[in-house]
């Protein structure tokens, strides 16, 4: 073993990397952990509808206390992105109580746990705790065996009279303690970090634990990049490496830690005075630090807002299931697989010295403020994606209120599906299109940004689609904007992969049967009745199986009761008759 280590050690010596020192300096003081109640019986707020269980993992909520300081760090608006970054924080006063919580999602058994702990500043933004991180990734979190967690670390989504934790459950929150104004929110945090790590919520994979990343998107990710350049470094690090996704400030030189940060589109196409904009904060590559940018993402993507649909539902009622933007809303560009690869990265660096790959910045003009874009509009440059490289869509990261609305519309970007007319002329027979959207994935495998299973997914994507077909594809078949504004069953089947139920496969086989059969109703309007009637039944079919998947425990009541209700809507509209349902 020591042979081998020094080994490891000579190879980053030649290399130029040094391992991350374990500790500060000595004598730098520890973080204290906190006292910690629980787990508290079920069911926190945003309890996962996924079917854990079967995954192997369990979810569990803790409460914990401690006294922290108030620093005189500040963050920057929006999502916190800034030129210059933090230097080491005063303390301005100390002792001050708090109470906050943090939600646990683990392998059930410590021989499914890959050693790595994400540990989420959950974000604040919508005033209420989004899980930004797990909803973008927690199907390659199962599948590889992280363990993940969540920290409430500021007041708003404690305290807001209506989306609040208190007011979702004034008996099991009662106890939630975090000033107004966020001034402890450093310290919950940290002092969250150092519970993850010796206060025991990991249960029997405490001893396994080998990496602890610090992680925030948007909003949180600025307050994290805060927290790292800031705090962190007047005590012993109670994180070992830092993903910073959409999102931060420019990091330290002098951090002993390895620092990713992933960007969207919107980060350099957002107006600068809009707060999201990532332009000034960009730094070179160094032996501590990468910057992937991912090319037609948007700053709010798809993925992670269809897959809570249910849950706000059922946990925020009051929350918006729609965007009302100028433009159909949400690049469709799967950014989830990008970030999925740099954790993968981020921890085999944090463990083992591995550096990340690279990867192109998104072209900017002259100005150095412009995002250069093809004939389309796509963006030139940056990490691009296979449904990138290959498009079928004008995929964007911005976006405009409606004239005289307000909203964060400029997050949304734009996702816009090319006519039939420029899909045949890309892509004139199926051969085409899956020959240059297989060799477009096997790059992103080979430049390490994908991993193998999401590359796997997006090719049975590619296959089930209709590009190559020379089909028609608009109202009640296209995959554009969200369901209660154009519902689809492209839309349909986009709410149903998300999930990632087991038995799944079968539910999105009639989807793909029943867009097929929509698209060529709308190509060949003699025949539509015929066609129709087979998306109708396709569609039946998937309300049968789906009640299935319900018996069975495999969807919720309310991922069942939604899916199917859009499944309804779907076959009512494609009925003859006059259209009726709610989204007529």
């Amino acid at each position: 073993m020591r042979r081998r280590t020094t080994a490891v050690l000579l190879t980053l010596v030649l290399a130029g990397i040094s391992p991350a020192p374990a500790t500060a300096a000595p004598g730098a003081p520890t973080v204290p952990v906190p006292a910690v109640t629980g787990p508290l019986p079920p069911r926190p707020f945003f309890a996962s509808d996924l079917d854990l269980p079967a995954r192997g993992y369990v979810e569990q909520e803790y409460l914990y206390s401690g006294h922290a300081n108030v620093y005189d760090a500040t963050v920057a608006p929006g999502i916190g992105a800034r030129p210059t970054p933090s230097p080491t924080a005063n303390i301005v006063s100390s002792g001050h109580p708090y109470t906050t919580r943090m939600v646990v999602r683990r392998p059930a058994h410590p021989a499914a746990f890959n050693g790595t702990v994400i540990v989420e500043w959950l974000n604040a933004t919508s005033q209420y705790d989004v899980e930004a991180y797990w909803f973008r990734t927690h199907e390659f979190l199962l599948r590889d065996g992280y363990a993940w967690v969540g920290i409430t670390a500021q007041s708003a989504p404690v305290t807001h009279p209506v989306l609040g934790l208190k007011a979702f459950d004034p008996q099991r929150y009662a106890a939630l303690d975090l000033p107004a104004g966020d001034a402890l929110s450093f310290d919950a945090y940290a002092q969250g970090l150092q519970a993850v790590r010796r206060a025991g919520v990991l249960g029997g994979l405490q001893n396994r634990i080998g990496t602890v990343i610090a992680a925030g998107v948007s909003q949180s990710a600025g307050r994290v990049s805060v927290f790292v350049n800031a705090v962190q470094p007047r005590t012993r690090p109670v994180a070992d490496a830092v993903l910073l996704y959409v999102g931060g400030e420019r990091l330290r030189d002098d951090l002993p830690i390895p620092v990713f940060k992933v960007l969207s589109e919107t980060e350099f196409a957002a107006p600068p005075a809009s707060s999201a904009n990532e332009i000034s904060s960009l730094q070179p590559d160094t032996r501590r630090m990468r910057t992937w940018a991912v090319a037609g993402t948007s700053h709010s993507d798809w993925a992670s807002f269809a897959v809570r649909y249910a849950l706000l539902r059922r946990d925020q009622p009051t929350a918006p299931l729609r965007d009302n933007c100028a433009r159909p809303s949400r690049s469709r560009i799967p950014d989830r697989y990008t970030l999925s690869a740099a954790t993968h990265h981020l921890a085999r660096w944090a463990r083992h010295g591995t550096p990340p790959p690279t990867a192109p910045l998104i072209t900017l003009g002259p100005d150095g403020l412009t995002v250069q874009r093809d004939q389309h509009g796509n963006a030139l440059g940056g990490l691009r994606l296979a449904p990138f490289q290959v498009p079928v869509a004008l995929d964007t990261g911005i976006n405009e209120n409606p004239p005289g609305a307000g909203g964060l519309c400029f997050l949304n970007g734009t996702h816009l599906p090319f006519d039939r007319a420029t899909l045949t002329a890309l892509y004139p027979d199926r051969p085409t299109y899956l020959r240059q959207f297989t060799a477009a994935t096997a790059r992103n495998v080979r430049d390490g940004y994908v991993l193998l299973p999401d590359a796997a997914e997006m090719l049975r994507d590619a296959h089930t689609s209709l590009t190559g077909r020379d089909l028609e594809c608009r109202e009640l078949c296209a995959n554009v904007s969200q369901f209660p504004i154009q519902p689809s069953t492209q839309l349909l089947r986009d709410h149903t992969a998300f999930l990632y139920q087991r038995g799944g496969d079968r539910l999105l086989h009639t989807l793909d049967d029943a867009t097929l059969a929509v698209a060529r109703g709308q190509t060949d309007p003699a025949r539509q009745p015929h066609h129709y009637a087979v998306a109708v039944r396709a569609l039946e079919d998937y309300r049968d199986l789906l009640e299935r998947q319900r018996r069975l425990g495999r969807a919720t009541v309310e991922q069942a009761a939604l899916l199917d209700g859009y499944a309804t809507e779907l076959i009512q509209r494609l009925t003859p008759g006059p259209p009726t349902g709610h989204g007529a």
